[in-house]
């Protein structure tokens, strides 16, 4: 919500449009396009005082361009707002050129389209044997029961932690996303330096006794042509962790919400499952699980008509972005014919999500499973479809009945 009551800042930067913008606010995350689309209209480039001051960036082609100019929009100062406190730089995503592209280089190979073959009979018996927890209930609440439980484990599978790890990579996970939307940061931080301790004993395991895994593979790894530091291979691991769950868990339950409200667009779903892919790629348009990201400015520059000096925070907004009218004709309707659909719902430019291919291929499954196995789903109370997040954007709750 823009606030006209005032229309100064900070004093060195002269004139410039004020708004109330919180990306962490719950009633935001409910309905975030109406603030976009307010923004689009009358405050494209604004300036927020919350988290000590930070810059939104609103349109399409605006928020392209900054991600493209790593020169002037950089990475390595941090890409959450507030901080998050981290104990180490999450590498490739707080990195820029010239290191990037060796970290992103090792992650690579990890998602690649055929790597991702190897794991589809995975999730789709994980998926299986979580469905087979509810089916007989008539009743469940996807979010909870399918959405949250499936990337955390799948992520444990492929990095090579035992099943026997799996419960506590899930639980620490969502430990650490719930303290950083309550913005606790003393308890997000004790969370996350529970989970590095952890993660670096199992990487030191993988340092003394090799096996063919991601672990393994990620302190073997070189940059630069020198061994990769202790420091490096845990941001490498727990980015991998913590993106790769947030993506995912928003993706499947936005395509969920989406299909369960709209049975037409079931009907052509179940009667052609070619148009699966397209579906997946509208919902991570339109809910856009990573809501934005931040930037430091290391060169002033001017955006929208508003000069951003040197030092300044820049939220670049996926989802404000993803409902543009310059660049996507009815925003705001789920359309499964949407054609070009160039998205950011995994960013774009050199940091676009490296774990694209696992997440639409967890979001693809997980559909095709729940449509054979309780095709009559459907949402009674769109008031009880919760929204949660912050620097992600996720269903906390998604009841759903099929009896």
């Amino acid at each position: 919500m823009l606030d006209e009551a005032s229309s100064t800042v900070a004093a060195h930067r002269g004139e410039v449009p004020h708004i109330d913008f919180d990306h962490n606010d719950p009633a935001f995350l409910q309905n975030p396009r109406r603030t976009f689309h307010d923004l689009h209209q009358r405050c494209p480039v604004g300036y927020s005082t919350r988290f000590d001051g930070f810059w939104v960036l609103t349109r399409y082609a605006d928020i392209v361009a900054a991600l493209h100019d790593t020169r002037a929009f950089s990475s390595a100062s941090g890409v959450t707002l507030p901080d998050a406190n981290a104990p180490v730089a999450f590498v490739p995503l707080e990195s820029d050129p010239p290191l990037h592209p060796h970290y992103r280089r090792i992650l690579q190979r990890e998602f690649s389209r055929g790597r991702m073959r190897g794991v589809e009979d995975a999730i789709r018996d994980l998926t299986n044997d979580l469905i087979d927890g509810f089916a007989e209930r008539g009743a469940a609440d996807l979010a909870v029961e399918l959405a949250w439980p499936i990337p955390a484990m799948i992520i444990a599978r492929l990095m090579g932690f035992p099943r026997a790890d799996w419960a506590r990579f899930k639980e620490l996970t969502e430990r650490l996303l719930a303290t950083s939307r309550a913005e606790d940061l003393e308890a997000n931080f004790e969370v996350a330096l529970e989970y590095c301790t952890w993660v670096l004993e199992v990487l030191d395991e993988r340092r003394r006794e090799p096996r063919d895994d991601m672990l393994t593979r990620i302190v073997e790894a070189e940059v630069e042509g020198r061994p990769i530091t202790e420091d490096e291979a845990l941001g490498l691991t727990m980015v991998t962790i913590i993106a790769g769950h947030e993506t995912t868990v928003g993706g499947i339950g936005a395509l969920l919400m989406h299909v369960a409200a709209d049975p037409e667009l079931k009907r052509r779903l179940m009667a052609d499952p070619l148009l699966l892919p397209k579906a997946v790629e509208e919902a991570v348009r339109l809910e856009t699980p990573i809501a934005g990201v931040a930037r430091t400015v290391t060169a002033d520059a001017e955006v929208g008509g508003q000069c951003l000096r040197q030092g300044d925070k820049v939220w670049v907004a996926f989802g404000a972005g993803n409902c543009d009218e310059a660049e996507f004709t009815e925003p705001d309707h789920f359309d499964v014919d949407r054609s070009p659909n160039r998205h950011l719902g995994f960013g774009d430019g050199i940091h676009r999500c490296v774990g694209a291919p696992l997440a639409q291929l967890e979001m693809k499954i997980v559909l095709e499973e729940v449509l054979k196995r309780i095709p009559d789903y459907r949402i009674d109370d769109p008031d009880s479809v919760i929204f949660g997040g912050g620097q992600s954007r996720m269903l906390l709750h998604l009841p759903v009945r099929w009896v």
